[in-house]
């Protein structure tokens, strides 16, 4: 059953190529995660239109490779974090001191020696939180007809 996002359609054949990127337990699983993956595809780039990033009549031309960048230039202009200061970091080290703990002395690893993890870490939250935030607008504004569960 094809999917229509925003009246453009997804055809059986399209989310068929694209199972295979999606390991599932059954054909039902792959097909599922197949679609629900070109539909974020299709909300990125109707965005990425809607932003000036590239025209609409471009889209239909691009290859994988062109639209993963198209993509990538949307949301490095969307999804901006702050960098963790050394106060969060170290009120993050405080509260997960047990995350840090050496697994051969028995001893909590010192602050400076963690702290580039924990940047990374907060980092990380940070820009996945933005993202779904990100996404789940998309999602709300669209519409979407045949992706069932």
């Amino acid at each position: 059953m094809p999917l229509f996002v925003n009246n453009c359609e997804i055809t059986d054949d399209q989310v068929h190529t694209e199972m295979v990127n999606h390991p599932a337990p059954n054909l039902d699983a792959a097909r599922l995660a197949a679609a629900r993956a070109l539909v974020v595809k299709q909300l990125f780039l109707e965005d990425a239109v809607a932003r000036d990033i590239i025209s609409a009549k471009k889209i239909e031309s691009l290859g994988e490779e062109q639209a993963e960048a198209i993509i990538q230039q949307l949301l490095d202009g969307i999804i901006t974090t702050p960098d963790p200061d050394n106060e969060t970091c170290e009120r993050y080290y405080a509260q997960h001191k047990d995350r840090f703990m050496d697994k051969k002395t028995d001893k909590i690893l010192p602050f400076e020696l963690v702290k580039p993890h924990i940047e990374q870490y907060l980092e990380d939250k940070a820009y996945h939180a933005a993202f779904h935030a990100y996404l789940d607008g998309l999602m709300a504004r669209a519409e979407i007809v045949g992706l069932g569960a």
